[in-house]
């Protein structure tokens, strides 16, 4: 009968495949299973089905294909092969566990790669989504910046109405949130334009995206935030009220976003809160995110062509920062992994970061592969009378060769099984240690597009060297000479050993380097105290308004040695200003910090010219100011020119400053950035507070503390970091690579050793009746050992010649990064330590072979072919 066109292919296979009293009944069942499925609400039917259909394709249903009358028994037998497996017990054991370990590394991390390159992708109208970004100078060096003022948006709707669609502004912010007795800080409010869920794909679970934040009062929350306020009570129509002052009624509920965004937020709630507020109308007020939609890239071209003209006119010569400033459009795509954006108010993730993990994981599962290769070379000696024999019954090279294969695919299997598994239930603990926040979506389809190809690739890497090598063996000299020489392939699997531990030396080196940094981070004098230094936030209008009475109280408890008002503290914002030296017409850019005359004894700064600020408020706050060295320089001045000249800040509308102090460099950002010229100006505007505590008795100086802030509010809970915990956060990146590094350093090595121990196997058994011959004559054990470990002395000083180079290059581009680090020619011995961990623990595993084979009775080893 002849099929019609649209005729299943899957029914196709069964009637290609299976004998054919069988076809009929099995094409029966997968019609009836296939309409069941239609009806049911089961998810992956299509996977469902196929899984059925393969269930049907067993030894016992296929048909016969002969090539001669004795080659039937070759065809690929799962049975067989697991028998087999079975059978080579300790190598199928070893192997197991070094593809389960190199597949688990690889899904985990794929997950994580997959959820980061994701960001921001999900977004219906994503490519034509811009963030407008303003670009600034610091001394002729352009630098891009991620916030700007609420003015922006509508003034480029305005301007280029012909191309921009529509435009939206966030921010994300802090504060109080209430319902009824439960008080709870939130660190992710998002304001933002009504436009919002329209403008972006954020989906909702309950509201409408048009209207559902379209008055002031309006507030939308994430389910995991309904449930934290209100429990299993309808969220809608709720009142919570922010910062004990202002009210705003729930009217929607967020879903979970198909995956992350560069905006993180638990609530939204509308900007137009902010409406009247003096700094919302104020071009120089920046603080928010401002996105732009246009529909082409070409028109995107030429609006940004027209940014010049735009600044131009908004700004004229009331530009603080004259011709510096400039903008640009950033393409929504590009924001989540550009890291150089300064000033920026959104999340950013760490491209450099995903190559590194994608690249240790696949060479973690090429070691495992090579692992493979290298047993079954060794096992091939003893299986070459099987394959002889296979030969001389008939058997076709091809049909050896997928016997083989389909073993090493039967493994492969078997160890993806318990590696999907190991992943599933390890995920939280690894995702907790490691600090990666991903999750796992099975239904992507892409994630079995990934796997089939990972399990082919792997399959063909370590399975497709082996079936031919053992296809090929001669039948005539094996049964003859009942003996096999692969002298022929030690080249292949001394390269493979070579290849492994370069892998785990260049890993092994590389996790030392980072330590080592991370150490001198950490043990670097950076000319400020962190220890015990306490900061506050300045979080509600009761202590704002009475800031130096809270100053004074807590200064007078036992515990505490200096109280600091601050806007800018070490490892802190530090905003960027023009400073005009009077009688010049060149002005600097500089950072600066807002402060007062305890600043510096809080903190520890030393002042190496002129003096401190002065206790005497009133002619010091507003009037006077301290430049670190860097300043100075730059400047070009002496310390007392310095000192005798006179400077403004317009930007900050502060003139006819007093310099009254030089203070030495400290690192006030990451050790990543070179130290900025630095101004510390003593004013008012000042939102946090630095309190230097008793660091013998921290639960009673917090205490202490504790009581002073309740004096003044009861209403805001205080809320308070280390100094040297938030420094610590400034190398969050680098303290997860090290932690990374240390794990997959310790599988490599632990499987790059396997890899030895299947090649000592081979070895050994090769070399048992000289051995046995060797004993006989009077050699120790320890002397065997020497003859059997002397190759791998060469392999592994190979390996150490080229992973030390390679590791140096790699880690010196990642050094860069770091404008103060460790020289790696002074660390030469994290080099060499590298390579005698991994020869001590591969020598380990040589000794523990060697020493079996050189125990065995003389009498057995002469006999033993």
């Amino acid at each position: 009968m002849k099929k019609s066109s649209k005729y299943p292919t899957s029914l196709k296979l069964i009637n290609w495949l299976c004998r054919s009293e069988l076809a009929e009944e099995i094409e029966g069942n997968l019609l009836e299973f296939r309409e069941e499925l239609k009806q049911s609400e089961n998810r992956f039917k299509q996977l469902r089905y196929w899984l059925q259909v393969i269930q049907y394709l067993r030894p016992s249903t296929l048909k016969r294909f002969n090539h001669s009358k004795r080659s039937s028994m070759f065809i690929f037998n799962p049975i067989s092969a697991i028998k087999s497996l079975v059978k080579q017990g300790a190598s199928t054991a070893i192997n197991i566990a070094g593809f389960t370990v190199g597949l688990f590394c690889v899904i985990f991390l794929y997950f994580y790669i997959q959820s980061e390159i994701s960001v921001d992708q999900f977004h219906q109208d994503k490519d034509q989504i811009y963030r407008a970004l303003r670009i600034g100078t610091m001394n002729e060096e352009p630098y891009d910046i991620g916030v700007t003022s609420a003015p922006f948006a509508y003034a480029l709707k305005d301007d280029y109405s012909n191309n921009i669609q529509s435009v939206c502004r966030a921010f994300t912010d802090r504060g109080l949130v209430a319902f009824e007795d439960q008080k709870f800080y939130e660190n992710q409010i998002l304001f933002a334009d009504p436009n919002f869920f329209t403008f972006f794909s954020f989906p909702l679970k309950r509201g409408n995206p048009h209207t559902v934040i379209e008055n002031p009062n309006s507030i939308v929350l994430s389910q995991e935030i309904a449930t934290k306020y209100f429990g299993n009570q309808d969220p809608l129509g709720k009142v919570l009220v922010l910062d004990n002052e202002s009210e705003f009624i729930v009217t929607g509920i967020m879903d979970k976003a198909p995956a992350s965004s560069h905006l993180e937020f638990d609530i939204v709630a509308n900007i137009e809160l902010f409406k009247e507020a003096s700094f919302y109308s104020n071009w120089w007020s920046n603080f928010m995110s401002t996105y732009v939609k246009i529909e082409t890239p070409a028109e995107a071209q030429y609006v940004e062509s027209q940014l010049p003209n735009f600044v131009e006119k908004h700004f004229g010569d009331d530009n603080p920062v004259g011709p510096r400033m400039g903008m640009r459009l950033q393409p929504l795509t590009d924001i989540y992994f550009d890291n150089e954006v300064q000033y920026d108010v959104v999340t950013h993730g760490n491209i450099t970061n995903i190559y590194i993990l994608g690249i240790v994981a696949l060479a973690i599962l090429f070691i495992a592969s090579f692992n493979y290769v290298n047993l079954s070379i060794a096992q091939s000696f003893k299986r070459a009378k099987e394959m002889a024999l296979r030969k001389v019954l008939g058997g076709e090279k091809s049909r050896i060769v997928l016997q083989i294969l389909g073993e090493s695919l039967t493994l492969l299997l078997l160890a993806s099984l318990i590696s999907i598994g190991l992943t599933m239930v390890l995920k939280p603990v690894l995702a907790n240690y490691f600090q990666l926040n991903f999750d796992m979506n099975w239904s992507d389809p892409n994630i079995y597009i990934f796997f089939s190809t990972l399990i082919i690739s792997a399959l063909l890497v370590s399975g497709l060297y082996p079936a031919l090598l053992m296809a090929s063996f001669d039948p005539n000299k094996v049964l003859k000479d009942k003996k096999l020489k692969l002298g022929k392939n030690a080249w292949l699997r001394k390269s493979l050993v070579i290849s492994q531990f370069i892998i785990s030396m260049v890993l092994i080196a590389s996790t030392l380097v980072i330590k080592s940094q991370m150490n001198f981070v950490k043990n670097k004098d950076l000319g400020f105290d962190t220890g015990a230094v306490l900061k506050l936030e300045i979080n509600n209008t009761e202590i704002r308004s009475n800031l130096e009475s809270f100053k004074e109280k807590l200064k007078q408890s036992p515990y505490v040695s200096s109280v600091t008002l601050m806007t800018g503290e070490p490892g802190g914002f530090h905003d960027a200003t023009i400073l005009k030296t009077e009688g010049q017409e060149q002005d600097y850019r500089v950072r600066i910090a807002v402060a007062d005359e305890d600043y510096l004894s809080t903190f520890g700064i030393q002042v190496i010219e002129g003096r401190d600020f002065s206790e005497d408020l009133e002619s010091e706050r507003g009037q006077t100011a301290i430049i670190n060295e860097t300043a100075m320089r730059l400047l070009g001045l002496s310390a007392q020119e310095v000192l005798a000249n006179r400077f403004d800040l317009p930007s900050f509308d502060f003139h006819n400053i007093r310099i009254v102090g030089i203070a030495k460099d400290y690192h006030f950002t990451s050790l990543k950035n070179e130290i900025e010229p630095l101004i510390i100006m003593n004013a008012e505007a000042r939102w946090r507070c630095g309190i230097k505590v008793n660091g013998n008795n921290l639960m009673a100086s917090m205490q202490s503390v504790v009581s002073v802030w309740e004096e003044f509010t009861t209403d805001f809970p205080m809320q308070y970091t280390f100094l040297e915990d938030s420094m610590a956060r400034l190398y969050e990146t680098e303290n997860k690579q090290s932690k990374v590094f240390t794990a997959f350093s310790g599988i490599s090595i632990f499987l790059a050793c396997m890899g030895v121990f299947g090649l000592v196997s081979h070895s050994t058994r090769q070399r048992q009746k000289e051995f046995g011959i060797r004993k006989v004559l009077g050699a120790k054990v320890t002397q065997i050992f020497g003859i059997v470990s002397k190759e791998f002395i060469i392999l592994l000083l190979i390996a150490t010649l080229i992973a030390v180079p390679l590791t140096f290059y790699m880690m010196d581009l990642w050094l860069e990064e770091f404008m103060y680090h460790i020289g790696l020619a002074q660390h030469w011995f994290l080099f060499l330590g590298s390579s005698l961990i991994a020869i001590i623990i591969a020598f380990v595993s040589i000794a523990v072979r060697t020493y079996k084979a050189a125990t065995v009775s003389p009498a057995k080893s002469i006999r033993y072919e």
